[in-house]
C-alpha cells in the first residue's frame, strides 16, 4: 500500500505560476525569507563538520601510516598530509588552476573551479591544493543547505535530514572533500533545480549557466527547464491563446528567455578554446585519449558483464568493474523505485526522476577503453553522486529501522576504504 504524506508536503501545493517576489525592504520581511534557509544551514551543520572531521582523521593516520615504515623513527610534514589528496583528476584541475590549459587533453575539465580556485588562492595567498580542497569544502555546505530546503520544501524535514547525511556518507562522498568539481557543480545544479521548481525562471537559467561552465552534463538542464516551465506555465499560455491576451502570454513567456544562459555558459567555454587552441570543440575531442567514444547506452555495461565472466573473479579489473557495475546497478533501481512502490514521487516531481536517468545514461554513453585491466564503465561510481532523486527516494525508504542501519553500516566502512584507496594513489575516479 502506497504510504500517504502529509498535504503539506505534496508537491502540488508549489503554485502553478510564480509566486510574486518577496519585498524585501523592511526587517520582518528579511527574516521571513531567511527563517528556512537558517533552519536549514542548523540542521546541515552537524553533519557537515562530523563528516569533515572524519575526513581529517582519515588523512591523519592514513597519511601517517600507510606513508612510512613500521616504527619510522622521523614524521611527515602538513605539507606531506595535505598532498596525499594531490591524485588523479585534482592534479589536472591544479594545473589548470595555476597555468591556465597548458594542452588541449585539460580542456576535457570544464573552466569554473580551476578558475574559482585560482580566484582563492590569489586571495589567499597559500598552497593552490589548499585553496582548491577549501572551495569543494565550502561549496559543499552550501550543497547540503540548497539540497536540504529542496527535498523539506517537496516532502518534509525528516526525509530532508536523511538525504543530506546518505549524500554526506555515501562511499564514493570523498569526491566532495578532495579537490574536484563535483561540489560545486552540485551546489549550482539544485540551485538551478530549486528554482525551476519554483518558477524563478532567471535565477534557474542563471545558476543553470554557472553548473554548464563546471561540468558538461549541465547541458541537460535544458530539457529539465522546459519540462518545469510547460508544467507550471502551459496551462496559462493556452488560456491566454485562447482569450487573445497577447500582452499577458508575452508576460508569461518571457521567462523562457532565462533558458539561454544554460547553452551560453557552454558558448563562454567553447570560445576560449577556440582562442586558446583554436577548437571550440576541443573538450569532446580530448577525451578520445581513454574514451571509445559515443556508444548505446547499454553498450558498457555488457562489456564489463562480458569483462566479468573472461576475467578471473579475484583480479584488479574485476573487482573494480564490480564497483562501477554495483552503482550503475544501484542507481537504476532507485530511479525506478522513484516511479513505483510504496516512496514513489509525485507526478509532479518527475523532473528530478528525468535527470536522475539523464544523468546514469551519460554515464555510460562514452565507455571507456577496454583490456586486461580497463574498465568500459569508469567513473560510474563518482557520477552517480549527480543524482540527487536517488538520495531522495533512499532517504523516504529510510524511515524503515533496518534500512537507516543498514546503509550506515555499508557506507561509512567503504567511504573509509575508498578513501584511503585514493590517497594512497589506488584507481578510485
Amino acid at each position: 500500500m502506497q504510504t500517504q504524506e502529509p498535504a503539506k508536503t505534496i508537491v502540488g501545493t508549489i503554485p502553478e505560476t510564480p509566486r510574486p517576489i518577496m519585498d524585501l525592504t523592511n526587517k520582518q520581511n528579511w527574516q521571513t525569507f531567511l527563517a528556512p534557509w537558517w533552519r536549514a544551514t542548523r540542521a546541515i551543520t552537524p553533519i557537515f563538520l562530523l563528516t569533515r572531521f572524519i575526513f581529517l582523521l582519515l588523512t591523519y593516520f592514513a597519511g601517517v601510516l600507510f606513508f612510512v615504515p613500521n616504527y619510522f623513527g622521523g614524521h611527515r610534514t602538513f605539507h606531506d598530509l595535505l598532498y596525499t589528496w594531490y591524485q588523479w583528476d585534482a592534479i589536472r584541475y591544479m594545473t589548470i588552476a595555476s597555468q591556465g590549459y597548458p594542452t588541449t587533453e585539460y580542456s576535457a575539465f570544464f573552466p569554473l573551479y580551476p578558475a574559482m580556485t585560482h580566484a582563492l588562492h590569489a586571495l589567499l595567498h597559500g598552497d593552490m591544493l589548499f585553496s582548491g580542497m577549501l572551495l569543494s569544502n565550502a561549496a559543499f555546505l552550501g550543497t547540503l543547505i540548497v539540497f536540504y530546503r529542496l527535498v523539506e520544501s517537496e516532502f518534509d524535514s525528516e526525509t530532508a535530514g536523511r538525504a543530506v547525511l546518505y549524500l554526506s556518507i555515501f562511499p564514493t562522498a570523498l569526491f566532495f572533500f578532495a579537490a574536484y568539481n563535483e561540489s560545486l557543480f552540485m551546489f549550482f545544479l539544485l540551485f538551478s533545480v530549486y528554482a525551476l521548481r519554483r518558477g524563478r525562471w532567471w535565477f534557474a537559467g542563471i545558476f543553470g549557466g554557472l553548473a554548464m561552465l563546471s561540468r558538461s552534463i549541465s547541458i541537460f538542464l535544458a530539457l529539465l527547464f522546459l519540462y518545469e516551465f510547460a508544467r507550471q506555465r502551459l496551462p496559462q499560455l493556452r488560456q491566454s491563446w485562447k482569450e487573445r491576451a497577447f500582452p499577458q502570454l508575452l508576460r508569461l513567456s518571457g521567462g523562457l528567455v532565462a533558458l539561454l544562459f544554460i547553452p551560453l555558459g557552454l558558448a563562454i567555454y567553447a570560445y576560449g578554446l577556440k582562442v586558446r587552441f583554436n577548437d571550440p570543440l576541443a573538450f569532446t575531442h580530448a577525451q578520445s585519449a581513454w574514451r571509445q567514444g559515443i556508444a548505446f547506452p547499454w553498450v558498457a555495461p555488457l562489456e564489463v558483464l562480458k569483462s566479468l565472466l573472461t576475467n578471473h573473479p579475484l583480479n584488479f579489473s574485476s573487482a573494480h568493474i564490480l564497483i562501477d557495475l554495483t552503482a550503475f546497478i544501484l542507481f537504476l533501481v532507485l530511479l525506478i523505485l522513484c516511479v513505483v512502490g510504496p516512496e514513489r514521487f509525485d507526478r509532479q516531481q518527475w523532473s528530478f526522476v528525468l535527470f536522475g536517468f539523464i544523468a546514469l545514461i551519460y554515464a555510460v554513453l562514452f565507455p571507456g577503453l577496454t583490456g586486461a585491466h580497463l574498465d568500459a564503465m569508469a567513473s560510474t561510481q563518482r557520477f552517480v553522486l549527480e543524482i540527487f532523486a536517488g538520495f531522495i527516494v533512499m532517504a523516504r525508504y529510510g524511515r524503515r529501522n533496518w534500512f537507516h542501519q543498514s546503509y550506515l553500516l555499508i557506507a561509512l566502512p567503504m567511504l573509509a576504504f575508498f578513501v584511503i584507496q585514493f590517497m594512497t594513489k589506488h584507481w578510485t575516479v
